[in-house]
């Protein structure tokens, strides 16, 4: 009796685990030497991104504006957009240093057709920088977005203002769900310290919904730029790291 109960639950177990992986469509953990033959790298500088010790890191000078086509090393998923619903989830790590860091995510036919989950670090003036979450739709060129600030980093130092981002945020969860015809852009930050002062709640927020009656785009992409305000010097260097990337299907 007790060998047959021992076999139903380590079936159970096994089903619980299989129904858990069962919707991930891909997945990239970057644990390789090299970038996975997966990804096509559009507009490639080698010197300019990394795979190393299980991450991808991109690098940018700042004024590198982010847009796909024509940022330095998009990467492109050479597997097709899934028939249905899904959830394209990506998890970046980085310390802000020009403080006008931009990261998408998202589908794209090309520069004049995308939709995607964009963070943004974006300084309104001289005091503050607010961490942005945008969802966007750019459809024969014309743009369609909603916006809204989820974290603010003040103070007039600007390097001390940078520190204050890796001091309360672990990582970056940035996600664009497809359900039907429409998309949603959420971003979650991640606390270092949770219930803290200073630190993120941790939840996951979103912005207004968008709608394509037709597919936005025929592939996935990521890219990264870094464009600061007019507060800011234009000429110092981003670096994003890309933890892991995830694409799943109900």
């Amino acid at each position: 009796m007790n060998n047959l109960k021992n076999t139903l639950l380590a079936i159970a177990a096994s089903l619980v685990a299989t129904s858990a992986t069962a919707g991930v469509y891909f997945e990239d953990n970057f644990d390789g030497a090299e970038l996975s033959p997966d990804w096509t790298v559009v507009n490639e500088d080698p010197e300019s991104y990394l795979v190393e010790d299980g991450v991808l890191t991109l690098l940018v000078p700042d004024h590198t504006t982010a847009v796909f086509g024509e940022s330095p090393n998009t990467l492109v998923l050479n597997k097709p957009i899934p028939k249905g619903d899904w959830k394209m989830t990506v998890r970046l790590i980085f310390t802000p240093q020009t403080l006008g860091e931009i990261f998408m995510a998202g589908v794209a036919k090309d520069k004049d057709n995308t939709l995607f989950s964009m963070l943004e670090m974006y300084t309104e003036n001289y005091a503050d920088t607010n961490v942005n979450l945008t969802g966007e739709k750019v459809s024969k060129g014309k743009k369609t977005y909603f916006s809204r600030t989820l974290y603010t980093i003040s103070g007039r130092n600007l390097e001390g203002r940078a520190s204050v981002f890796p001091k309360n945020i672990a990582a970056v969860e940035l996600q664009l769900e497809k359900k039907k015809r429409n998309y949603i852009a959420r971003m979650r930050l991640e606390p270092v310290n949770p219930g803290t002062k200073g630190a993120p709640d941790g939840k996951w927020r979103e912005v207004q919904k968008l709608t394509s009656l037709r597919k936005p785009g025929d592939k996935f992409f990521m890219t990264f730029g870094s464009w600061s305000s007019d507060y800011l010097p234009h000429d110092g260097e981003a670096l994003m790291t890309v933890d892991w990337v995830r694409i799943e299907t109900p």
